[in-house]
């Protein structure tokens, strides 16, 4: 036995030998207790990467080894880029041992920072770091965002009517972002009020937004209309041309308004020029000014004052109305510029001028008439309304066709007569059929076709609730229109300006003529007079709870607009029938049915199935 554990105790001691001999050989070093830096990351990446395109705020976190002597770390670190320090938020955690380090402010794009920590004695125990650390990284660059401009109104009344036109971005940037606007349309600066030229949507946010105000005016003008575009932008960019556009309704008198239609600058010489009819020819007395109300509303001129250039300059008027002059609608107003005006010009008022003559210039003149109130109510300006016309040709200037034209020698309109006072170029009364007419207009719409054969409006054999769908215009009018270009749309695609329809070239709705457009299929069968067209698109869209018709001319000008929240105010689009003028033309619009109850549609024909 005790030999045994002799021999055992040999052998530990032996071990013992080899173990302590081995332990010399290698020469394992003591444990140190200097400080390291165990890991360190920006946004979750390893800083010792280098890393590029990083967001511009930033969390930076660096493990030590050992717990930190705050206050001492914080003066050996930095952190800054070619334009200076950066400042900083530091929070410690697990023991002050891990510092997380965050921007108070955004970095700038495509910039390079630098972090280091130098080396030296802060740790908690006197623990030194032996070397110092530096890591670099660079800040993504600036991909500025795209602007968008959209309108809550594509069409406004003249009464104060009020539209928010808003730019909107892709994405927040931390830059405010300038869009400069510009403006144009047919409406002019004394049309309405831009509440700023510019929107500036500030750093982090969205959009902002700037206002367009109709101004209210005794003007008799028409539909207008406002284009806004983007100028130029700060900070951001327009992928794509923005456009919105805003029509004006007219709230003075329907029709093309209050005008000015034939004027004769230059008499004639000899009996020819006798245009007053009073015997004798006058150079200054047979002058005049053809004035027409294309309206439904009486105009009353009282108080109105007559300019031309000259006296204009002195605000001393050649002529002013007296009270009580009315001129009624659909009719005509002549005023000679002096003379006794003998005879019947197609039944217009005559007056003549309180000088005795309008001193026109046969060269270069402006005729200016100024309301009540001493604001320009219209003009003619012979550069302008006359561009490239003799006005000292022996004959008058006037709109041909009358009306709606463009100014004429009157030769050019009917060789046979140099002037026609009160008339037509030809001669004829201008309001020969008592109404001139309300121009171009929607009359019929089915937004909802009904089911089965009964929905079949275009009478194809096959109920369509796209191809179904039409739309009725009406050329009220007592001239051709031609509506060549002409682009239709809903309110879903005018917001991108993808029209549903464009008419072709060529496409003409004669006086009183009536034009129906379907959504698709096959027109068949019998539509009385009217002209039928099929949409370009094979759909119009049209939605039966609320929706805009919007017809642009070829020029982009909007023409006319139908919605259902004004013009249907009340009416269920959804009822499985037209909507329709009751009585047609002229009337409001009524449900189909309410108005004939045999009838739940009647494209190209009237409300009671009879043709136009």
């Amino acid at each position: 036995m005790k030999n045994r554990q002799l021999k055992i105790a040999a052998l530990f001691m032996a071990i013992l030998c080899v173990v302590v001999s081995a332990c010399k050989d290698e020469e394992v070093p003591p444990i140190s207790n200097a400080m390291r830096v165990l890991t360190a990351k920006i946004n979750q990446t390893n800083l010792k990467d280098s890393p590029k395109g990083v967001d511009q705020e930033i969390s930076v976190e660096i493990i030590f080894s050992h717990t930190l002597n705050t206050s001492t770390f914080e003066s050996a670190l930095s952190f800054a880029s070619t334009s200076g320090a950066v400042g900083t938020n530091i929070v410690y955690s697990n023991s002050n041992s891990i510092a997380t380090i965050t921007n108070t402010a955004e970095l700038d794009f495509e910039t390079e920072y630098t972090i280091s920590v130098e080396a030296g004695a802060f740790g908690e125990a006197g623990n030194e770091l032996a070397e110092t650390l530096s890591w670099t990284f660079t800040v993504k660059e600036f991909v500025p965002p795209n602007v968008l401009l959209s309108t809550d109104k594509l069409s406004i009344t003249e009464a104060g009517g009020m539209a928010t036109i808003t730019a909107t971005l892709t994405e927040a940037v931390n830059q405010a972002v300038t869009i400069n606007l510009a403006f144009a349309g047919t409406a002019s600066g004394a049309d309405y009020l831009a509440s700023a030229s510019n929107v500036v949507i500030t750093a982090g946010q969205l959009s902002a937004t700037m206002t367009l105000t109709a101004i209210d005016d005794m003007e008799i003008e028409g539909p207008e209309n406002i284009t806004v575009t983007i100028g130029n932008v700060v900070n951001a960019i327009q992928a794509t041309p923005q456009e919105v556009s805003v029509g004006i309704e007219d709230n003075d008198a329907a029709g093309r308004g209050f005008i000015i239609n034939e004027v004769l600058f230059d008499p004639p010489g000899g009996d020819a020029g006798d245009a007053n009819r009073d015997g004798t020819r006058s150079a200054s007395a047979d002058e005049f000014i053809e004035f027409v109300n294309d309206s439904d509303t009486p105009m009353d001129l009282s108080g109105f004052t007559l300019y031309d250039a000259t006296n204009f300059a002195t605000r001393t008027p050649l002529h002013t109305f007296p009270a009580n002059t009315i001129v009624a609608p659909k009719s005509v107003y002549v005023l000679f510029g002096g003379g006794t005006p003998t005879g019947d010009f197609s039944g217009a008022t005559v007056a003549v001028s309180d000088a005795g003559n309008m001193s026109l210039n046969n060269a270069a003149d402006v005729i200016t008439l100024l309301d009540g109130a001493g604001n320009v109510f219209l003009t003619f300006d012979t550069a302008n309304d006359g561009a490239g016309i003799d006005f000292g040709a022996d004959q008058s200037v006037t709109r041909s066709p009358e009306i709606t034209g463009s100014f004429a020698v009157h030769t050019n309109a009917n060789a046979n007569l140099l002037f026609s006072p009160g008339s037509r170029a030809d001669g004829t009364p201008i309001f020969a059929d008592g109404n001139a007419g309300l121009g171009f207009i929607v009359n019929e719409v089915l937004f909802d076709p009904a089911s089965g054969s009964a929905g079949d409006a275009n009478g194809d054999g096959t109920r369509s609730a796209s191809e179904d769908e039409f739309i009725e215009f009406i050329n009220d009018s007592s001239s051709p229109l031609d509506i060549s270009g002409y682009t239709v749309y809903d309110t879903d695609n005018f917001a991108t300006r993808t029209p549903r329809h464009t008419f072709s070239n060529g496409t003409i709705i004669p006086a009183r003529g009536v034009y129906v457009l379907f959504g698709g299929g096959a027109a068949v069968g019998d539509f009385g007079n009217a002209m039928v067209g099929i949409s370009t698109t094979g759909n119009l869209n049209l939605n039966n709870a609320a929706d805009q018709i919007i017809v642009l001319d070829a020029a982009s000008n909007t023409v006319l607009t139908f919605d259902t929240a004004v013009d249907g105010a009340g009416i269920d689009f959804g009822a499985d029938q037209s909507v329709t003028r009751s009585p047609d033309v002229s009337g409001g619009f009524t449900l189909h049915r309410t108005a004939n109850g045999a009838l739940s549609y009647s494209p190209g024909k009237k409300v009671d199935g009879s043709n136009f």
